[in-house]
């Protein structure tokens, strides 16, 4: 059977239990983020005020903290899709932006457009940081081309190239003026803080585009997963549709690293936790992109909230969630052997 007609089995009723699960996070989480701040606002003032014109309670939910509760939603799927993406491409568990220097790549191209003086550009920023996602790309691609055990050197590649960029991007922070070093430093521990509509409105269309593309594109990704004997044989053309994937994946990354800086852990963990609840086919990439808003939509509620009074930018909080996902990987590994 064709992982196409897989796709298109009915789902299972542990399937469908889980994903009701996670779009009941996804929405107390959401609304969680409308009423929970410094300034706490009740459930049903906050519904009243999306549809009144309530001054400073619609100020506080529709102004300031429904923008940041909506980019923890989308920037997630985002990022779990291209972490999925990347994992199937790779043919390995550990393939996602974040652990192979795609993020920081972003994170290089955004800050070589903020200390070149441009950082007022969101425009700017966000084409800054998805080129250096395409760079960073092509560059481990080149460094692993014709070579094999390809899954196992683009991990092993990208992490050296990651760190490499890291070092670069230091530099860069240490050269630049105070007041942009300081912006930057915040802004690249992974925050949603300060997020506007006027900054999302472009980014939004640009994954809204983007994620249309991955839907088009979905039948070449399961080929891709089948193995390119396989996949060629099914009539697939594995060249393009590997070069078309990644171009979405970075694309994904580059658009959400540009607004919120680059956050671990999302891409790494959403597709492995949504492959619990559906193991395959088109249901398991909408899994997916509900586990990734799931996951950052509640690390950036914990980040707000856990610290009274002095709030954690999510890509800490994911950072440290990530740490503890990947010695639960390490520990239930050493026990399966």
């Amino acid at each position: 059977m064709s992982v196409v007609h897989r796709g298109r089995r009915r789902l299972s009723g542990h399937a469908r239990l889980g994903m009701s699960a996670l779009v009941a996070v996804v929405v107390v989480a959401f609304l969680a983020s409308l009423c929970i701040g410094d300034t706490a606002i009740d459930p049903l003032r906050v519904l009243q005020s999306l549809f009144s014109a309530d001054g400073g309670v619609r100020m506080v939910v529709v102004g300031w903290r429904m923008p940041r509760a909506l980019a923890a939603i989308v920037f997630g799927a985002a990022l779990a899709l291209a972490g999925a993406v990347f994992q199937v491409i790779t043919r390995n568990p550990l393939g996602s932006p974040d652990v192979i220097g795609l993020t920081t790549g972003a994170y290089t191209g955004a800050l070589v457009v903020m200390t070149g003086g441009l950082a007022g550009s969101g425009a700017l920023v966000t084409l800054g940081a998805v080129i250096g996602g395409f760079a960073t790309a092509a560059l481990v691609g080149v460094l692993v081309a014709g070579r094999g055990a390809l899954g196992y050197r683009i991990v092993i590649v990208g992490i050296g190239v990651g760190a490499v960029l890291a070092a670069v991007n230091a530099w860069m922070l240490l050269r630049a003026r105070l007041e942009v070093a300081i912006s930057a430093a915040i802004w690249g521990a992974g925050s949603l803080g300060g997020v506007t509509w006027q900054q999302i409105r472009l980014p939004f269309a640009v994954i809204a585009v983007l994620l249309v593309a991955l839907a088009c594109a979905r039948r070449g990704l399961w080929l891709v997963q089948l193995g390119d004997d396989i996949g060629t044989g099914l009539g697939g053309r594995m060249g393009w549709s590997k070069i078309g994937l990644v171009a979405i994946a970075v694309g994904l990354t580059g658009v959400v690293t540009a607004i919120a800086g680059p956050i671990s852990f999302v891409a790494l963990a959403a597709p492995h936790l949504a492959k619990s609840i559906v193991k395959s086919g088109t249901a398991h990439l909408v899994a997916t992109a509900l586990m990734g808003a799931a996951l950052l939509c509640v690390s950036d509620l914990i980040g707000q909230n856990v610290v009274p009074k002095h709030a954690l930018p999510v890509g800490v909080v994911t950072l440290v969630l990530g740490g503890v996902y990947l010695i639960w990987l390490v520990v239930r590994g050493s026990r399966r052997r």
